[in-house]
């Protein structure tokens, strides 16, 4: 039967406009849980996903239907 092996690990960086400090840690985890479940819709489990007030970053693994 063919089947299709792929390992395709992306570390991927979004900053907010103008680099402004839009992040906030009040919403910092509802975002990052956002985020992580549109992933998971699409098969590209986050691994690590972390950022600061400008900035996010998120380690995962591709899908293999993208």
């Amino acid at each position: 039967m063919p089947q299709s092996l792929a390992d395709i690990p992306l570390h991927i960086v979004f900053s907010t406009k103008n680099r402004h400090p839009w992040i906030l840690p009040k919403i910092e985890k509802e975002l990052f849980q956002y985020i992580c479940g549109n992933a998971n819709r699409l098969k590209s489990p986050v691994i690590k996903i972390n950022g600061v007030e400008d900035h996010i970053h998120i380690l995962m693994h591709l899908g293999r239907t993208i």
